[in-house]
């Protein structure tokens, strides 16, 4: 198992070491001994230690080539505190250098140092690109893909204010604050884009979905209808998933219908036809519709988890556990193999859950932090706080600068009561990372869902909602810090919002917690219920219904 090759990993490297000469950390090692230890770390899965050596072996040889390999290794696997230092240090000995600079940005939005990387995309504009639009749609599509969304938006948001007279500028600028879920933002500069160019289809299309994602359904949608009336079947499509994205599932399913018969998008008409089924509880129905989606050969990963999703809420546990695992790719792969994790855990089935977990991981290399944090969680509630803790240290030691493992070890210690601690995990993320919505939105809902510091909690936690105003997890959030501080009806309307753009089950059982307490008792119960119907098996939910309405008889 991984977790075993991690251990030994140590003393198999300081083996390597003495066999090179000299110890490690000395600055006689010649790079190309060091390039061999980085490469056996590699192996090993000490990602830390191999970008570090990389480092010092490009530092030592003067060579762009081992730099560049240097910054691949530390981009590849997560180490940007070591990717900044090489590339800082790849551009003082070649100043003129595209790559590095590149790999500097890169390395600087993810640690969330907005100012110094803004710094670094200036200069890539201004001389990397054959003129500002080129440099940002190329930028707009290539960081698009980094963790820290809100970063990438907002400092590519202030330098596009720089080229006021360019519109692919403020359309990148635009792109990245929806992806941020700030559609404030992002109507500002996509407004600015048509301004410039006002029959730019793509803008048009990315004002109607800003417009939704703020709340206008009805000024997004009649936007999106004219477009997709006199376009492509491709336009047809997105047209009915934002119908969908509001709550009109019956307008929406014409439309998929007609495009199920067709063959451009198909695949994709028969996913949202069948996702209506799964809303409405016809498992029959939604199973034909996943199946044939099967059939056309496309999106097997969203087929195999919309058909695993169908079996679990019907209760088939071991039929999901099998189309769970089946889902290796895509978007849904993590939640797929977690879920799977966690129902093979409560049938018992103990290490062929880890197995499972383990071999997805071994050919998943890019979410090995992601698994690892959602494993530790699930570990906790199983009542395995020890080994959920000694996960994320082993994790840490390769993965020394991804906070989704302080976030999980934060959790794991609430869970197992010691409060303080967690506490201080999140200050410490918080400090670090004092921009960073998703860290003062951290600290601020478990000050408040302790009731520690309720006015320092609000406080946070509306910075992090200015920053990100639709996520409807940092919504939840305020709501229930204003019912801690005794503003329930106020909270409740928070929640509300929340709940109806992601019906995750922590949210409803905010929700029911606070309709209970306003004396509403049917809407909490219904609430708690529907929910847990959608995600069978949710302990919270389950320890929502039992504290208040007593066990199930």
């Amino acid at each position: 198992m991984i977790h075993a090759a991690s251990r030994s990993a140590p003393a198999t490297l300081a083996g390597l070491a003495l066999l090179l000469g000299g110890c490690a950390g000395l600055g006689g090692r010649a790079p190309g001994e060091r390039m061999l230890l980085a490469e056996v770390a590699l192996d090993r899965g000490q990602y830390a230690i191999a970008a570090s050596e990389y480092r010092l072996a490009a530092a030592a040889s003067g060579d762009a080539a081992i730099a560049e390999r240097a910054a691949r290794v530390g981009f590849d696997n997560g180490q940007e505190r070591e990717l900044a230092r090489t590339a800082t240090e790849w551009l003082a000995r070649d100043p003129k250098s595209e790559a590095p600079r590149r790999f500097l940005a890169v390395a600087l939005l993810e640690l969330d140092d907005r100012v110094a990387a803004e710094r670094a995309l200036s200069e890539l504009v201004r001389t990397a690109y054959a003129s500002p639009a080129e440099a940002f749609t190329a930028l707009g599509e290539s960081l698009a893909a980094l963790r820290n969304d809100t970063g990438v938006a907002r400092t590519v948001g202030h330098l596009a204010g720089g080229y006021p007279a360019v519109p692919e500028a403020q359309y990148a600028a635009a792109t990245l604050a929806l992806s941020a879920s700030d559609s404030p933002s992002s109507l500002a500069a996509v407004g600015r884009a048509l301004a410039l160019k006002p029959d730019w289809r793509e803008a048009r299309w990315l004002h109607a979905r800003a417009r939704i994602a703020g709340g206008d359904c009805d000024g997004g949608l009649k936007e999106a209808s004219g477009l997709a009336a006199e376009s492509t079947d491709a336009d047809r499509l997105v047209y009915a998933w934002l119908l969908t994205a509001c709550d009109r599932g019956a307008e929406a399913r014409p439309y998929f219908a007609d495009l199920a018969r067709g063959h451009v998008v198909r695949s994709e008409a028969l996913e949202g036809l069948a996702g209506l089924d799964v809303d409405g509880r016809r498992w029959d129905e939604a199973t034909s519709h996943y199946t044939e989606m099967l059939a056309t050969g496309r999106n097997a990963d969203r087929a195999f988890f919309g058909l695993a999703v169908v079996a679990d809420r019907r209760g088939e546990r071991e039929r999901a556990v099998r189309l769970y695992q089946r889902v290796t790719t895509g978007p849904r792969a993590v939640a797929a193999q977690l879920r799977a994790y966690r129902l093979a855990l409560e049938h018992g089935d103990r290490w062929g859950a880890a197995r499972q977990l383990d071999e997805f991981v071994g050919s998943a290399a890019d979410h090995r932090v992601e698994v690892t944090a959602g494993r530790a969680q699930i570990l906790a509630e199983a009542g395995r706080a020890p080994e959920a803790l000694a996960l994320l240290a082993r994790s840490a030691l390769s993965y020394p600068d991804r906070v989704e493992l302080h976030y999980a070890r934060a959790t794991v210690l609430e869970q197992s009561g010691a409060i303080d601690a967690a506490l201080a995990e999140l200050r410490t993320v918080a400090r670090l990372r004092p921009l960073d919505p998703t860290a003062q939105n951290a600290l601020g809902f478990t000050l408040a869902d302790h009731g520690r510091d309720l006015a320092e909690a609000e406080r946070r936690i509306r910075a992090a909602l200015a920053e990100r105003p639709d996520s409807a997890a940092i919504q939840d959030s305020l709501g229930w810090v204003l019912h801690r501080r005794g503003r329930s009806a106020e909270g409740a309307n928070w929640l509300q919002r929340a709940y109806a753009v992601d019906p995750d089950p922590e949210i409803a059982m905010h929700l029911g917690e606070v309709q209970w307490a306003l004396g509403d008792r049917t809407a909490a119960e219904r609430t708690w219920r529907a929910a847990l119907e959608k995600n069978p098996g949710d302990l919270h939910l389950k320890k929502a219904l039992e504290r208040n309405l007593g066990p199930p008889s």
